[in-house]
């Protein structure tokens, strides 16, 4: 069965701008063009339309995504058991950090108390340096002295007894 790039936008949620715009680039195109110059999309088309909004899906851009669909060795099955396994993960993530979330209200009610190292279940400890590098390269050295003082603050090694002088040193660093 053919479709038009009106139905494609309509059946994937992607706007028929965007569908014209991943042809242009080369990116996803049609089956054929009709004598009237209507885009036609294929079984073909639309399965590397689902690959690109799972490319996306996981963060990628779209020239990186052309030059994976465009290799030889391209294989869809396996770009599918990849994309499955990268979104389990991300899944069984999420759902650590909802049960972090239902922990923390019910200490915060009182009703069960929290262990230390439960506060912070499910964070990714790599993306958590992660966020911090792109800080410091954002903002240079003066965050680096500013996520110290933070970490030794909550690590019980830094502690003012005022939340407010530390946040005066904090931003008398900062400025």
């Amino acid at each position: 069965m053919a479709y038009t790039v009106t139905k494609l936008a309509k059946l994937s949620g992607v706007s028929v701008r965007t569908l014209h715009w991943y042809d242009q680039i080369g990116l996803l195109r049609p089956a054929y063009h009709s004598a009237n110059g209507y885009r036609y999309y294929e079984e073909k088309q639309l399965l590397t339309l689902q690959q690109i909004l799972f490319f996306r899906e996981l963060g990628f851009e779209l020239k990186e995504i052309g030059k994976i669909l465009e290799r030889s060795d391209f294989d869809t099955v396996i770009a599918l058991r990849s994309h499955r396994k990268v979104l389990q993960k991300n899944l069984e993530r999420t759902e650590k950090l909802i049960q972090t979330i239902d922990r923390t209200i019910k200490h915060l009610e009182g009703r069960r108390k929290m262990k230390e190292q439960e506060f912070y279940e499910g964070f990714d400890r790599a993306k958590q340096k992660e966020y911090e590098q792109l800080l410091i390269d954002r903002f240079g050295d003066k965050v680096r002295t500013y996520l110290n003082i933070i970490f030794r603050r909550f690590s019980g090694l830094f502690w003012s007894g005022s939340a407010s002088n530390d946040r005066g040193h904090i931003k008398s660093i900062l400025s």
